[in-house]
């Protein structure tokens, strides 16, 4: 894997990094935490200043329009979302401000910086839980004017204790090593919760009403999600580009996602529809032998 340094890292020590992808919302006034219950797909009641949660933000119709990690703080809560389509996720979000006491603002000139894997401590003190790759991680956030000298220093940090700065590349392959599907790439307004394989991190199932809800508890109980996230061995060295189909006995079963190599192997996330799976061999990505590890729920095991 040529990002094999940055993946030992997280594995071992920690990696830094400032999601060029995402950026910050800000929720206040009195009915903030109320009103956000009723939007975001996982618990917020009895979140407390310093505390985090992840979970999605759905249409209507149940699918996912953004991931988001929400942080509580004393006036109200950062909501940190994909920067793509963030003015029609804003829109979304004020159509259900009806009475509430919510202010929504887009706050572009802050930027998120997050420190991941076991030693993620050890680099930052003073920050949000923000465990992006089950690894172990934290999220703080600074003015953009600042992302620069706070970059360096937290990679310096970093450096102290055998981890280092991120590249924008290696963030990008090195979620296929740990399973961990990312919005945009793996997922998106083209998917259900159930699909994504994420609904443990990010669903609650235990909460009151929120937008999309109805179509969530109805795929969860009657267990008929279209499609699964999986995670994939592909014969070869060369990754599968993103919407490779994945075949057996000839027809379309799935399709890749994103892929990397990974210690060595062509590892990939790939989509399987519902009905394969209990098959275990025939699968081919590119006329080349396909293994299916498990899907993306079970873990990276």
């Amino acid at each position: 894997m040529a990002h094999a340094r940055e993946l030992e890292w997280l594995r071992s020590s920690v990696g830094v990094f400032s999601p060029p992808d995402r950026t910050l919302i800000s929720i206040g006034g009195d009915d903030a935490r109320t009103w956000l219950q009723g939007q975001l797909t996982n618990q917020c009641e009895g979140l407390k200043p310093g505390e985090s949660v992840y979970g999605f933000i759905l249409s209507l119709k149940g699918r996912v329009m953004a991931d988001a990690w929400a942080y509580f703080h004393d006036t109200g809560v950062w909501l940190e979302v994909p920067n793509t389509g963030v003015d029609a996720l804003m829109d979304r979000l004020d159509r259900y401000i009806i009475m509430e006491d919510v202010d929504l603002e887009h706050r572009p000139g802050l930027s998120v910086l997050t420190a991941q894997g076991p030693r993620s401590d050890e680099v930052v003190t003073r920050a949000w839980p923000s465990d992006r790759l089950g690894a172990g991680g934290l999220a703080w956030l600074v003015d953009r004017a600042e992302l620069a000298v706070e970059l360096e220093r937290a990679s310096e940090r970093a450096a102290a204790v055998g981890g280092g700065r991120m590249s924008e590349e290696a963030w990008r392959a090195v979620h296929v090593a740990f399973g961990r599907p990312l919005f945009g790439v793996d997922f998106g307004d083209w998917t259900y919760p159930q699909e994504t394989g994420l609904t443990a991190a990010a669903v609650s199932f235990n909460k009151g009403c929120y937008v999309g809800q109805e179509t969530v508890v109805m795929l969860q109980n009657r267990g008929k999600a279209p499609k699964l996230l999986w995670r994939w061995e592909v014969e070869g060295s060369a990754p599968p580009e993103p919407k490779t189909p994945i075949t057996r006995g000839g027809a379309q079963v799935g399709e890749v996602t994103s892929s990397a190599v990974v210690d060595g192997a062509t590892r990939a996330l790939g989509f399987l529809k519902r009905g394969q799976e209990a098959e275990r061999d025939g699968f081919e990505i590119q006329d080349r032998t396909a293994r299916p590890i498990g899907p993306v729920s079970a873990g990276p095991a």
